[in-house]
């Protein structure tokens, strides 16, 4: 889970500041809570704003950071550096994060809690460093600064980690070098655990689609039983998604396209997807006489007794959008199963209070043990109410002067916010910020 995001000098927030998903001294929806740290957790945060405020670049920090320690740099080659342009040009940008971890912390019967954090600029990693966060203190597991790394604890009697902290590059992470060089393999160990924590950090941007959707359909029933459900439940029309044969003549690609398709189909396990530029999502596969069969993804509509299949791209934009939101309340529901999901403008095309019954859903599958958490950017005034979210989950963007400034709405005096506030109107009225002046 995580615990806080640190930002200085990324995109328009120029100066430090701290995002936390520590829980204040709200009293309400106490059962929601993350238990196995040493704070309380939120499992849920909405951040508000005007168009362009930041909003979006609270999450973009997270996402670039899991893209540094998935991809591994030429030597030489640029790293993506935003730094406030007016007021940061020539500073490093910061980027760091408190997370807590499915590894077991040595010192005590919770999860380890780590903070990681890398100062960079468009040349070369800056700074680089990961502690342990222990009951008392904190304990230094590695540390860099430019090209020299320092190895603690465990670390430092590891031959092939002190080789590669000698010899990493410096446009490259230590911990991605380590990882793509096979060495940190292993989730329950420290290291490992961190890159598992950002591999299992889900991001769902403007438009973004559930990319193995159609998969998970064709071969795993109980996600595809509670797609079903979840589409059936919120009035979609729609019952069941699935796979219907077509010709190969009705599939939108050249022939050289598909006979390079069929000649990868070497038994009745192999498939292939294709995915037309209008969105129309096909499989391929070898039918039980040996034959090529070609499928295209349709959903399923019932009424009075008659059912007819459309080709997903004909659905609307809401149900195309409610969809490919729907494999994160599946996972919410799993026990034992993590992660982080950030969503952009989780209100996109999404009726209000199809909006509103998303947060409910996963807030159903939170509680002392789960570690997961909802993090979204929304203008949707209908979810500024306390019976749905605390004060602690609720965030404001605002810029002044060039700069993006955060608060929680918890910052305010309790005489401005009292419990049985209108906080829709409020916000409106330009009292809470975060809201375009007009």
């Amino acid at each position: 889970m995580l615990r806080v995001l640190h930002l200085d000098n990324w995109k328009s927030f120029s100066e430090p500041v701290d995002f936390t998903m520590i829980a204040g001294k709200e009293t309400r929806h106490g059962e929601t809570l993350y238990l196995g740290s040493k704070n309380r957790v939120l499992p849920v945060a909405a951040i508000y704003g005007a168009n362009a405020a930041g909003k979006s670049t609270l999450l973009d920090a997270l996402a670039h950071l899991q893209a540094m320690l998935r991809e591994p740099r030429k030597r030489g080659q640029r790293l993506h550096y935003h730094p406030h342009l007016l007021f940061g040009a020539d500073r490093p940008s910061v980027i760091g994060v408190e997370i807590v971890l499915d590894a077991q912390d040595a010192t005590s019967n919770r999860k380890a809690i780590v903070y990681y954090e890398v100062a960079f600029n468009a040349e070369h990693v800056v700074e680089e460093s990961l502690y342990r966060l222990r009951s008392e203190d904190e304990q230094a597991v590695f540390e860099r600064h430019g090209q020299e790394i320092s190895l603690y604890g465990d670390l430092e009697d590891d031959v092939s980690l002190d080789a590669v902290s000698k010899t990493v590059q410096p446009n490259r992470l230590f911990l991605e070098t380590c990882f793509n060089a096979g060495l940190i393999d292993d989730e329950q160990r420290l290291l490992g655990s961190v890159i598992a924590w950002f591999q299992r950090l889900t991001i769902v941007g403007r438009g973004s689609r559930y990319i193995l959707m159609p998969q998970q359909i064709a071969h795993d029933e109980d996600f595809r039983a509670a797609v079903g459900k979840g589409l059936t439940v919120a009035d979609t029309g729609i019952s069941d998604i699935c796979f219907t044969v077509v010709p190969r003549a009705k599939v939108p690609a050249e022939d050289k396209v598909l006979d390079e398709v069929e000649s990868q189909l070497t038994d009745n396990r192999s498939e292939v997807y294709l995915n037309a530029e209008n969105g129309a999502v096909f499989r391929a596969r070898l039918g039980a006489e040996g034959d090529v069969v070609y499928e295209r993804f349709v959903t399923v509509h019932t009424g009075g007794g008659n059912e007819f299949r459309l080709p997903l791209e004909q659905e609307s934009d809401g149900s195309v959008r409610y969809l490919h939101l729907l494999p994160i309340l599946y996972w919410a529901g799993t026990k034992q199963r993590s992660g982080v999901y950030l969503i952009d403008e989780l209100e996109d095309s999404l009726h209000p209070k199809l909006t509103e019954e998303l947060i409910r859903l996963f807030l159903d599958a939170s509680g002392p043990d789960e570690q997961r958490q909802l993090i979204f950017t929304t203008h949707e005034l209908h979810l500024l109410r306390v019976d749905l979210l605390r004060r602690d989950e609720i965030w404001l963007v605002e810029k002044n002067n060039h700069r993006s400034e955060l608060t929680r709405l918890t910052d305010f005096p309790s005489s401005d916010i009292r419990s049985g506030s209108d906080l829709q109107r409020m916000y409106m009225s330009g009292r809470l910020g975060g809201v375009p002046r007009l």
